[in-house]
């Protein structure tokens, strides 16, 4: 008996022309649990379901009839505008065209889960599922959140009350499984709404021009934060992230380490982290700022690495200290060989040039244990903690280590 698993709560669309195939998969799947199952028999049936009703999981075969409007491919572009959580593909086709697809997928921005080799078998389609992630609708607003809009005057004013304060996402060492680090990531604690994420404010700040003002706000905070770790006996690294409009500003580096000198925190362990879409797009405009950072003594993490086609160019000439892996990627490098290999390959290069590696998004054993297998250094997700209160940071850090990963044989 299979225990209850997140992805049987799933919304499931099967696009099968074949009506024997379609009947074996969605019989497949119930048999494991899965309630809420479409189904499709061409790709432009399978676009009216998704935009009309919404999906987690859309399991396609790759290969349609010769009489069909949209093919597996084609479909993979256009499922690209709507919000779909995990794809999973099914065909007889080769592994390397498998890889070829998978690309794609992941130029579209599709969350590919795996690939199933046909004859489908179940063991095959459970370990596929476990990486499924559900679709990102709207996230839960709070009521007034949903009412109300920021005008300039309200975010300033919430930056000099210090309503936006710094969650912290711990990080865990794969060598002993403890937290050696964090991630600042922002939030607001509104008098009305109650606790805001980052999509509420981040794109409002960035086009009003408040972005600086926030980030130097939450640096200012973590670094208290940072400060009192270190003299509680506990020091770790903490990143914050920066957007690509506050690193294209030379002033920087020198104003970033005057604040952290202010604070009696060393650069040292103050990680920034900048998009890998964000150097990809502007190159040579924050080089001079991170290259300063760095001489300064900050570390400097590529975030959300394996996104962008010129990752290996980045790698070799942009000056890091930390690769941070996306969680696509995370959950798409298992799927395949070629993945798999791709993946190791990214981990050896990285160690070879002296750079940590963070594999996020890990949220479930089996992530955990394959990065820690293909030898990656770290790993940051909601297995091992979700983002939290300063003060429950600390209580992490003194009480609860993270998840060991099994050993590989």
């Amino acid at each position: 008996m299979l225990s209850t698993r997140p992805w049987q709560r799933y919304r499931i669309l099967v696009l099968e022309d074949n009506k024997f195939q379609r009947a074996l998969l969605v019989t497949m799947l119930r048999s494991l649990g899965c309630e809420d199952i479409l189904e499709a028999t061409d790709g432009g049936q399978a676009l009216s379901l998704i935009a009309a009703d919404g999906v987690d999981v859309v399991v396609c075969d790759l290969q349609a009839d010769e009489h069909a409007s949209i093919d597996g491919v084609e479909f993979i572009r256009l499922v690209g505008r709507h919000q779909v959580g995990s794809l999973i593909l099914v065909s007889a086709l080769g592994s390397d065209l498998f890889s070829a697809v998978e690309m794609l997928a992941n130029g579209h921005r599709i969350s590919l889960a795996g690939c199933l080799p046909k004859p489908i078998r179940r063991e095959h389609l459970v370990q596929v599922l476990e990486r499924c992630m559900p679709r990102v609708t709207e996230p839960a607003r709070h009521e007034h959140a949903e009412r109300m809009s920021w005008s300039v005057q309200d975010l300033k004013s919430a930056i000099m009350k210090e309503q936006f304060v710094p969650y912290f996402q711990p990080k865990a060492s794969l060598a002993d499984g403890q937290v050696r680090g964090a991630e600042v990531l922002a939030r607001w604690n509104h008098p009305e709404a109650g606790v805001l994420g980052p999509y509420h404010f981040i794109p409002v700040m960035e086009r009003e021009g408040l972005i600086d003002l926030l980030t130097e706000s939450l640096l200012h905070q973590a670094l208290q934060a940072s400060r009192t770790l270190a003299e509680n006996g506990t020091p770790i690294k903490l990143a914050i992230n920066a957007s690509p409009l506050t690193l294209q500003d030379v002033g920087v580096p020198n104003r970033w380490r005057a604040i952290a000198m202010e604070h009696g925190v060393p650069p040292e362990r103050i990680i920034i982290e900048v998009t890998e879409t964000a150097v990809a797009e502007n190159f040579i405009g924050l080089l001079e700022t991170v290259t300063r950072l760095r001489m300064h003594g900050f570390g400097v993490a590529l975030d959300d690495f394996g996104t962008c086609f010129s990752s290996l160019q980045q790698l070799s000439e942009f000056p890091i200290t930390e690769v941070k892996i996306d969680r696509s990627f995370v959950m798409r490098a298992p799927a395949t060989p070629r993945g798999h290999m791709i993946f190791e390959s990214i981990l050896a290069l990285s160690h070879r040039l002296g750079l940590d590696t963070v594999a996020e998004g890990i949220e479930t054993r089996e992530q955990l244990d394959f990065v820690t297998s293909a030898g990656c250094t770290t790993a940051q997700g909601f297995l091992i903690a979700k983002p939290s209160s300063f003060a429950t940071l600390r209580t992490l850090l003194a009480d609860i280590p993270a998840p060991q990963a099994t050993q590989a044989v």
